[in-house]
């Protein structure tokens, strides 16, 4: 017995000293894992669908519901980039032409910056600051994050390209073989059959509700932020409206981020009606696509006080970035299905005891 209990002790300790370097070897690799159980989850019943249509083995159903995954994604991604790249092309264009007519971008910046200076300047003595300097020690310092930015962008698209192979690949073998996967972990846990299916259930229905979320707000918000701007007569619209759109998953701002701004411009600017009519559009029509289409679109599939929610939502933004958004509301989901399995064995426990006695 002895020796029995020594070898499980040496045995687990070795399976932990091993689990911590295998964290450490597949840590950069975590994120795009995470990301292609996502898809999986999501896309599962399109896959259950290309098993049933095609009636092939599982390699053949898993690599047609993977390609046809890319292309879902693949397709509309490259649409996006190439607006969004042409509305680049154009802003730096124009930006480009008119710091030459105005005799150098510093310049052009003091030109944009004269009417708003001029409106604060009813209220604030100016004449106490050197707005020039301010502004060429601004300028200079906005070319050099420029191309800071630049650089980073470069290699984020590198890693971005990285990242994707590696989500695709696993989400391969995720629809061969997550089934018999997601078996096997079951079986680890001293737990019924049914609890371990509410547990999945309960993953399965948060990463589905917030992916649908997430996706439905964004398009919406968008699009109606595309077609102020349009009205309004902003350039570059459906780059604003791209910004928007990706802004939109954060939490609180969200879209704000981008309308906000434009309308305080547009206002300062002197164009009075577009600034009043933007932050209109914005407070009435925006704003309350995220209350309307959000639970519409959730429905019931995630019971979870707002409060909650808002915290693990912030609290896995701030440990796990973007994920976070997806992590935050399953860790909390978990918990409280969690909760209700450990009160439902309490509870069992209380009246065994009770059962027996009589």
């Amino acid at each position: 017995m002895n020796t029995k209990r020594a070898t499980i002790v040496f045995l687990l300790a070795l399976t932990l000293i091993v689990l911590a370097f295998a964290f450490v070897i597949t840590y950069p690799f975590l994120k795009p894992f995470a990301f292609a159980i996502i898809l999986a989850v999501v896309f599962h019943p399109v896959h259950e669908r290309v098993v049933r249509w095609t009636k092939r083995g599982p390699n053949v159903s898993s690599l047609l519901s993977t390609l046809l995954l890319i292309f879902l994604f693949g397709v509309p991604t490259f649409i996006i980039f190439m607006l969004a790249a042409n509305e680049a092309l154009a802003a730096a264009h124009y930006l480009g032409r008119r710091s030459a007519e105005e005799g150098g971008f510093a310049l052009f910046i003091m030109t944009l910056a004269d009417r708003p200076l001029r409106f604060v300047g009813r209220w604030v003595d100016l004449s106490k600051y050197d707005v020039n300097a301010i502004v060429a020690s601004n300028v200079q310092k906005l070319s050099m994050w420029m191309f800071g930015f630049g650089a980073a962008f470069l290699s984020n698209v590198a890693r971005f390209i990285t990242d994707s192979l590696i989500t695709f690949v696993v989400v391969f073998f995720l629809f061969r073989e997550g089934k018999s996967w997601a078996y096997r972990l079951g079986a680890l846990m001293p737990l019924s059959p049914q609890q371990v299916s509410r547990l999945y259930r309960n993953v399965s229905d948060t990463i589905v509700a917030n992916v649908y979320g997430i996706l439905s707000v964004g398009a919406a918000q968008g699009i109606l932020i595309g077609i102020a701007l349009r009205i309004v007569g902003m350039p570059s619209a459906i780059l604003l409206a791209l910004a928007a759109a990706f802004a939109s998953i954060i939490p609180v701002v969200g879209a704000a981020l981008v309308w906000v701004p434009i309308a305080i411009y547009l206002l300062l600017t002197g164009s009075v009606w577009k600034g009043v009519f933007l932050l209109i559009w914005g407070i009435v029509m925006v704003s309350s696509v995220d209350n309307v289409l959000r639970p519409w679109v959730v429905g019931g599939r995630v019971e979870l006080h707002p409060l909650v929610l808002l915290f693990f939502i912030f609290g896995g933004v701030e440990a796990f970035g973007f994920l976070g958004l997806f992590l935050g509301p399953v860790v909390a989901s978990v918990l409280a299905a969690l909760f209700d399995i450990l009160r439902e064995e309490l509870k069992e426990a209380k009246t065994l005891p009770a059962a027996n006695d009589t």
